[in-house]
């Protein structure tokens, strides 16, 4: 498949994609998971968390820019937000928040949402909440 252009690639998510918001190493965090999917592309997520709130969420990929968009919004949906409920995000949640990929796209979201769970679950075991 070769997209013509962003907009072909995501559909209603070719702004989110551009911005990168949370893209990039945060100056401080208290969790950090790093998952390498089937397809080669790797994830980072880094979360700073305040009374078990995700105060900032941001991510890196050195993925395309399918990745990216599934990155920064799953930091938009996870901002704010109750650890364990930023830990249920899932892949559906993630391309309904970017209306959509295309279908050899559509496990960019899986990477992002399984990514963010073990950041989320890294932050609870440090906090002893596993123990």
């Amino acid at each position: 498949m070769k997209p013509e252009s962003k907009r072909d690639l995501l559909p209603l998510a070719g702004s989110d994609a551009a911005t990168h918001e949370h893209r990039g190493l945060p100056a401080s965090f208290d969790s950090h998971a790093r998952i390498t999917g089937p397809c080669g592309d790797t994830m980072d997520f880094w979360l700073l968390v305040r009374n078990d709130i995700v105060k900032t969420a941001c991510y890196e990929t050195d993925g395309c820019v399918s990745s990216s968009a599934c990155g920064n919004m799953a930091c938009n949906l996870a901002e704010g937000k109750p650890v364990r409920w930023v830990a249920n995000i899932t892949q559906q949640t993630i391309l309904d928040g970017l209306g959509g990929l295309t279908n050899e796209t559509k496990h960019c979201a899986l990477l992002a949402a399984s990514t963010l769970k073990a950041a989320c679950d890294n932050y609870e075991f440090g906090q002893g909440k596993y123990r």
